[in-house]
């Protein structure tokens, strides 16, 4: 089997779970040869044959890169140009050069090589046809362990690659197919001698593998910059070493780079001839030297993640919280993305159920969100009959609590900007100072743009009309029957209020671009903060992000001000708790005194004895007792009596004939 067919075997299985089996055997030189006039672009966009990487050099390792977001290869690349330097390379017994190829958009290429300092030429062929003629995969797994060249833990390059695309804007999806996986080709005299593809997406080939393949003789590979200059800075508190750099430096020979330093530190022995690039074995000495990486080296990349988590429970209230002033306060809010909508909600979320004129006939097939929240009905048990009247109040009939859970977060996160806005000032970090301000006035503005109020329609005709008593059935099977004014059922169950913004829709989306840049530019000044402002930032996202959560658990009606609609309850024997539905639908039908919402709503089924039923119970609705002793108001003090009446007995009468005759059939 060829290599090519391999390829295709093994992209079948793109999908599976687990490594992809790829083959190790490098490929023919039939494959090569068409590769070879396959194209590849620079950072320009300017195309190149693949061959020309190899053609007239002796020995080249091609390595073949993920998605330019992907962490793993950025780490790879990071520790590649520390093991195999340049300088390196060329001293080998047969000099070799690196390329390096991605699978992203040529206009990707700066912003990775700035990422990584990769001192290596590096490609694109986002056609991906090099990778599928060379044998390379797809897949998403994993894999089983941990890589020895990933030097930071598998979560911090996760969120680094996310905050990357987040920072690209635009550029975002440019960076190449999330599945496809590489591998490394070393070609010498333009034949392919050595090869390896990635079975997961960190399962690039081992640097021991590499150095042995490209001929180092056994030499342990240098340890990574960085880590130096980490150590570097743990040795900045010992002033006595580094007193004697500055009397060398007022002397005119200072240290010649932090290598130099640290030779001075620990001694010549500690470190390889870097001429001869003969590496003195050191024991454990890439750990021993992570071990010594003080804290000023160390980064929180997870706060920037922090800061834009807890979409769900910022959009849970965002609405009723754009109702009050305190939405307006600079403050630090959990995923301040959720409320940088690219279009504002005109009406308020409806909730499940169905609504019936008793005596217009009307329908609606849901509840609107302010009778929801009002009646509070998903709380109801399962076939309960409640009554209810609703008497108006003079006022604004829909706004938000001044002094409820929502005003205490907006105050907690006010309070929390402030905090960290003079700690910023106190240590001098500018960083952080411009973090406040982008993410804290970030808040305001997208409040501005928020800010909303209820519009109702109100009937223009002075006829008088007559009480609008509505039926309400839930999900659960529970009724509710509400008495009220043709202006209240207006209001809450037949028109819905639109939200009428203080701003246009022009200028809201001028908000949101604003608001997006802010957030944007404010997670990089986040990122660059120091680690004190840092642990300060993700402690109070924390809390928020915990306070959020909190409270979009919380009843919708802690958050409403609805003192507007004054509701009482009216009682009636037997109880509200109802046994099947049948037996609630009567209490229903009794209640509204009418059948006719029942039909026109189709609550009943439309069969001969579900109509009979209904004519049977319509026939036994009486009025209620005008002897009753009643309340100001009009309630009953005493429990309204049902009429005497069995409808489960009179339902399997109406039913039995019908059942029998189709029996008999």
């Amino acid at each position: 089997m060829t290599v090519r067919k391999a390829s295709i075997t093994a992209r079948a299985a793109v999908d599976s779970e687990g490594d992809v089996k790829s083959s190790s055997k490098p490929p023919s030189q039939s494959d090569l040869q068409k590769a070879a006039t396959l194209p590849i672009l620079d950072a320009s966009g300017k195309s190149h044959k693949f061959k020309s990487l190899y053609d007239g050099k002796r020995k080249v390792l091609i390595v073949f890169i993920r998605h330019f977001f992907c962490g793993n290869c950025q780490e790879y690349l990071r520790t590649l140009a520390s093991v195999l330097t340049p300088e390196s390379l060329q001293s080998l017994p047969t000099p070799t050069e690196v390329v390096i190829i991605g699978c992203g958009q040529p206009d990707m290429i700066p912003m990775y090589i700035k990422e990584t300092s990769c001192p290596f030429p590096l490609y694109a062929d986002p056609t991906k046809k090099l990778y599928d003629l060379l044998g390379m995969t797809r897949t998403l797994d994993l894999g089983p362990k941990h890589p020895k060249y990933m030097q930071m833990s598998l979560p911090t390059a996760i969120i680094r690659s996310f905050l990357q695309a987040l920072r690209s804007g635009n550029k975002a999806l440019r960076g190449g197919d999330f599945s496809q996986v590489g591998g490394e080709f070393i070609l010498e005299d333009g034949r392919a001698v050595w090869c390896h593809r990635m079975q997961n997406t960190r399962d690039h080939a081992e640097f021991s593998v590499l150095r042995s393949e490209l001929g180092y003789d056994g030499a342990k590979p240098p340890i990574r910059r960085r880590w130096s200059q980490g150590l570097v800075r743990s040795l900045s508190s010992k002033r006595q070493s580094w007193s004697k750099s500055r009397d060398r430096g007022s002397k005119g020979s200072p240290p010649a780079s932090v290598m130099d330093q640290l030779k001075e530190e620990l001694g010549e022995e500690k470190f390889p001839n870097e001429k001869g690039h003969d590496l003195t074995p050191m024991n454990a000495g890439y750990h021993s030297l992570s071990i010594f990486q003080s804290f000023s080296n160390l980064q929180l990349d997870i706060v920037g993640f922090l800061a834009i988590l807890g979409e769900a429970s910022v959009l849970t209230n965002a609405q009723v919280s754009a109702l009050s002033k305190f939405f307006l306060l600079p403050r630090l809010v959990p995923a301040p993305q959720a409320l940088i909508r690219t279009t504002r909600p005109e009406r308020l979320d409806s909730a499940p159920g169905k609504v019936f004129g008793v005596h217009s006939g009307s329908v609606r097939d849901y509840v609107q969100y302010i009778a929801h929240t009002l009646h509070n009905g998903s709380s109801l048990p399962d076939y309960a009959v409640r009554c209810e009247k609703i008497i108006e109040t003079t006022g604004n009939p829909i706004k938000a609590k001044t002094w409820g859970p929502l005003t205490f977060l907006s105050i907690l996160g006010c309070c929390m900007s402030i905090a960290i806005f003079v700690t910023s000032i106190v240590k001098g970090d500018g960083m952080a100072l411009l973090a406040t301000l982008l993410l804290s006035f970030l808040s305001t503005l997208v409040g501005i743009g928020s800010r909303w109020t209820p519009e109702f329609k109100e009937r223009k005709s002075t006829r008088i009309v007559p009480r609008s008593d509505v039926v309400i059935q839930f999900p659960q099977g529970a009724f509710l029957i509400v008495q009220c004014e043709e202006s209240t059922a207006r209001q809450l169950y037949w028109h819905l209020p639109r939200c009428q913004y203080q701003v246009n829709t022009l200028t809201y989306r001028i908000i949101s671009l604003v608001g997006t840049l802010m957030l944007m530019f404010g997670v990089i000044c986040l990122g660059n903060a120091t680690l004190l402002l840092q642990g300060l930032f993700a402690g109070a996202y924390l809390i928020l992000n915990a306070a959020y959560w909190a409270v979009a658990a919380l009843p919708q009606h802690l958050h409403w001000d609805l003192n507007h609609f004054r509701v009482v309850r009216i009682a009636y024997a037997g109880g509200e708790e109802s046994k099947t539905f049948t037996e609630a639908l009567w209490k229903a039908i009794a209640i509204s005194r009418s059948v006719k919402w029942v039909r026109d709503g189709q609550v009943a089924p439309g069969t001969e004895g579900w109509d009979e039923w209904l004519s049977e119970a319509e026939a036994h609705i009486t009025a209620p007792d005008e002897k009753q002793d009643s309340g100001l108001d009009g309630t009953p003090h005493h429990p309204y009596k049902l009429p005497e009446w069995d409808p489960e007995e009179a339902l399997d009468r109406a039913l039995a004939p019908k059942d029998a005759a189709t029996n008999n059939v």
